[in-house]
């Protein structure tokens, strides 16, 4: 009964499970890597940032204006103010007509000098205006140019992000399939003690062997049952990296390929290393950030440059007596202009900036420079482990041929009470231990050779 609940239980737990291939999931890393995501918006910003420079090579327009109404309260003290009269000043005898008329012309200006109360003025005022930036000593050319490869460093830099979650989805898909390989031979192993149990039990209730050989069977069997728990919680574990690397809400996914060696390149290590110079995307951002270096030199060189810029502006204005404004109160006024600076003495400041700027750019080629050294000697060891690698498989590969005809050797000495009951242990635990290490050599061999393939430079697709 208890074997029937176990089968049912089986049986539903496959069916509640959804296999995803080594393609599918890394599909699903690429869209759901925090990592990936945020070099992806970093690309855009990057893209943005190279617009918004390049735009001050165009001119600069901009409009403003204003429409203002207001209206004045005299205090009482000003409105009663008298305002002597330069007419009623005059001798009436002996004042002439021009004196008449001067001073006519006098008590008028006088009287515009204390305003109406109250008083409404309404005034309207635009201004169009436009700013041309024409030289600045390439110091604007170079800007654009190092914004430009920018924006190629954070397109470089999400491949570079893109290859690396490619190679962490490709190891731990793998990795939970060899853990699920060992789950598997460890219930073989185990299945195959129990069996062997049985046989032993069998041949006891004959009286073909004794207590002592039942009980050891009974304690090999009790041994391998904690091995199999520890190998089922490690896959459970994997497969909780794998489906975090995956970014997958279900939690009822589960790696499902084969578990088989890749295609070995052949290719020498001085060809992988010479091809790595050409195709690794970590030397041509170094190449770039040296090009950046480059032009924040010449862009300091050229600080001793003048620096030229034209103005125009267009103005239309109003000023009214009241509120209502005609076309008799519009008045323009047009300008246009072009201004230059030209640094005299800066304090030696632009010298330390030119120095700095060529240090860095040294400083730069050096760590290129130094990077295709560690680069070399990445693909060296790679190309080592991968070699090594291989050569392991073949060996654990003649290995398991023998542990598993050394077992059925000892199984057949033994049910023909020509060997003892030790031997079919040792060559069961033999075996289970070889099986472990030929999946784990092709394990070993895969993750090697996606290493390799990724230090050369070659982009990483699933197989």
């Amino acid at each position: 009964m208890k074997k029937w609940i176990t089968l049912i239980l089986s049986v539903v737990l496959s069916l509640s499970l959804f296999g995803i291939t080594l393609e599918e999931s890394i599909d699903l890393a690429r869209q759901n890597n925090k990592d990936l995501l945020m070099a992806e918006m970093e690309v855009s910003k990057a893209d943005n940032t190279y617009y918004d420079v390049r735009g001050t090579l165009l001119p600069q327009i901009s409009l403003q204006g204003g429409y203002s109404l207001s209206k004045t309260h005299l205090p009482n003290k000003v409105k009663n103010a008298s305002i002597p009269s330069v007419s009623q000043m005059l001798d009436p005898d002996q004042a002439t007509q021009s004196d008449w008329m001067i001073a006519g012309v006098l008590d008028g200006i006088t009287a515009g000098m204390v305003p109406s109360s109250p008083k409404e003025e309404g005034s309207l005022a635009m201004q169009l205006k436009m700013d041309q930036v024409l030289f600045l000593g390439g110091k604007l050319i170079n800007g654009i140019k190092g914004v430009d490869r920018y924006r190629s460093i954070q397109r470089l830099q999400y491949s570079v992000k893109e290859q690396d979650v490619i190679l962490q989805t490709t190891q731990l898909f793998y990795a939970t399939l060899l853990a699920k390989k060992v789950v598997e031979i460890q219930e073989e192993a185990l299945a195959t003690a129990r069996a062997h149990l049985n046989r032993v039990q069998i041949f006891e209730s004959e009286g073909q062997v004794s207590e002592f050989d039942l009980l050891r069977a009974q304690l090999e069997v009790a041994k391998m049952e904690p091995g199999l728990l520890k190998a089922q919680n490690d896959y459970e574990l994997a497969l909780e990296a794998f489906r975090k690397q995956i970014g997958a809400e279900d939690k009822n996914f589960i790696p499902e390929g084969e578990f088989i060696l890749p295609n070995i390149p052949d290719i020498s290590l001085d060809e992988a290393q010479e091809i790595a110079m050409q195709e690794r995307t970590e030397l041509e951002l170094l190449n770039i950030a040296t090009e950046i270096k480059q032009l924040t030199f010449n862009a300091e060189r050229s600080n001793f440059m003048p620096n030229v810029a034209m103005n125009a502006s267009a103005s239309l204005y109003s000023a009214a007596d009241g509120y209502a404004i005609k076309k008799d109160d519009f008045g323009t006024q047009y300008s246009i202009g072009i201004g230059f600076s030209i640094p005299i003495f800066t304090g030696l400041s632009n010298s330390n900036k030119i120095s700095y700027a060529r240090h860095d750019l040294s400083l730069a080629k050096l760590q290129e420079e130094n990077t295709r050294d560690l680069i070399r000697l990445q693909i060296k060891q790679n190309h080592h482990k991968l070699t090594h690698a291989v050569q392991n498989y073949e060996v654990q590969e003649q290995n398991i041929r023998m542990a598993q005809r050394n077992l059925e050797l000892a199984q057949v000495r033994f049910e023909n009470q020509m060997g003892i009951q030790l031997e079919v242990f040792d060559a069961q635990t033999m075996l289970s231990s070889i099986k472990m290490q030929y999946i784990a050599a092709i394990y070993e061999v895969i993750a090697a050779e996606r290493e390799l393939t990724k230090s050369i430079g070659y982009k990483l697709v699933s197989e």
